[in-house]
């Protein structure tokens, strides 16, 4: 099922690039090269191989097989492919963790069911 709007399109950091600042997009976003700053995304993160990021991010989904450090909040799933390294605070709805990862880092498990009730206590009640 696709979550974002870019039908398969993302928007991709090369990794030959390098950048100290903030992102703030609603589509998918590959990042193959350095990064220092904030993400933000309605989509999917993906830290490739060799990449690196330093920073706070919020995205719906991330797969992370380079390094990261900082604070990460993915509203659904967390992917380690089996090169990653995450250092820091996560915040995540599930985890994925292949053989090989290094995940040291304080995690807090959204509960999915947190987010059911909230529906039914914004309900109009009656008797």
């Amino acid at each position: 099922m696709k979550t974002s709007d870019t039908h398969g399109n993302y928007s991709r950091i090369e990794k030959s690039t390098h950048i100290k600042g903030s992102i703030k997009t609603r589509s998918d976003i590959r990042i193959d090269g350095t990064m220092e700053g904030d993400i933000h995304t309605k989509g999917k993160l993906i830290i490739g191989k060799g990449a690196s990021i330093k920073g706070d991010v919020a995205c719906l989904n991330a797969d992370i097989e380079g390094n990261f450090q900082g604070k990460l909040n993915a509203q659904d799933t967390l992917n380690l492919k089996s090169e990653s390294v995450v250092i820091g605070e996560v915040t995540i709805g599930k985890l994925v963790v292949a053989s090989g990862a290094t995940f040291n880092a304080k995690c807090s498990m959204k509960n999915s069911t947190d987010n059911i009730k909230s529906l039914y206590d914004n309900s109009e009640k009656t008797a």
